[in-house]
């Protein structure tokens, strides 16, 4: 039986070219066929896509403008299966813009124009919710408002503060306070990630806690049996374009959490997938579909693990 996530956040119109160097050297004018990519992004999209993929059933809220990049954002989710009921329309589609090197350094813009003042309706979420197993809120602040909406139907969600360096933060609190997973990046955490983990579980006995550590993989916290555990990194086709990797991380571990309920299995699968992703090309779908990550796990089983606490 498919699993049925609701997931709440931004869809950006995005591109993307490469760059020979980082600091980038002057250039008034360039050709650079096949250099320039354009797709939808944002964090709210790539979780909902790579959900999708996997396997599971999505139920998407988020906005698409009402100009001629909203109209292209409308099409694309149509194309992909993601535009529903939970599609709500505002005045311009968020963007960005992203440069990139041969390395997969990255250096990105975004202007999500008026969408962090906006609120999503409330009871247009809840019935989003009805028969959902689990729900992906991201921190944009449209979404603050469904926080206890989810709460009340008792539905677990999940968060990513992504760059956070205190448990009482002033923007993520909301969130945090009530997630049953946290993700974060180990980038800007005061004093590593393991500590962070505990500092969770003291300030909001969050059951589940992940850092995304980049090239070292990811750590996870169990709140239930005190265990952090650390799963290593994999990265199957190498790295080319690492824009979207902890997104892809975040929406591969709710496909396999809602299927499982194992945290720790689920993070190692999600390691698995964003570590292919980060292998792609920015104009490709990066995210893994079902067989493919079918196939990585035959292949080279899930990423190992140490635990570390």
């Amino acid at each position: 039986m498919r699993s049925r996530i609701a997931v709440a956040g931004v869809v950006t119109a995005s591109t993307a070219c490469s760059v020979p160097a980082f600091p980038v050297p002057l250039i008034s004018s360039r050709r650079l066929p096949g250099g320039v990519h354009f797709r939808l992004s944002g964090s709210g999209h790539t979780v909902a896509k790579t959900v999708t993929r996997l396997g599971s059933e999505v139920a998407f809220a988020t906005y698409v403008g009402s100009d001629l990049l909203g109209a292209v954002a409308a099409q694309g989710l149509r194309d992909q299966g993601l535009f529903g009921p939970g599609v709500q329309v505002c005045a311009e589609q968020p963007r960005s813009l992203l440069l990139f090197d041969p390395g997969g350094t990255r250096s990105g813009t975004s202007d999500l124009r008026d969408t962090p003042g906006l609120t999503y309706p409330g009871p247009v979420f809840d019935q989003l919710l009805g028969g959902c197993d689990l729900a992906v809120l991201s921190n944009i602040s449209f979404t603050r408002p469904l926080v206890p909406v989810a709460v009340e139907r008792g539905v677990p969600f999940i968060t990513d503060a992504h760059l956070v360096d205190t448990v009482d933060s002033a923007h993520n609190r909301d969130w945090m306070a009530a997630a049953h997973a946290v993700f974060c990046s180990h980038e800007g955490l005061p004093r590593g990630p393991v500590d962070w983990v505990a500092d969770m579980w003291r300030a909001h006995r969050t059951p589940v806690v992940v850092v995304g550590c980049g090239a070292d993989g990811a750590i996870v916290g169990l709140r239930a049996d005190r265990r952090i555990w650390q799963v290593s990194p994999v990265t199957p086709r190498g790295v080319s374009y690492q824009s979207g990797a902890g997104d892809t991380l975040l929406g591969s571990f709710a496909h396999h959490y809602a299927r499982s309920g194992d945290a720790l299995t689920a993070l190692r699968a999600a390691v698995l997938s964003a570590g292919w992703a980060v292998g792609g090309e920015p104009g490709t779908d990066r995210s893994p579909t079902a067989a493919v990550q079918e196939e990585l796990v035959a292949a080279l089983g899930l990423p190992a693990v140490q635990r570390l606490r």
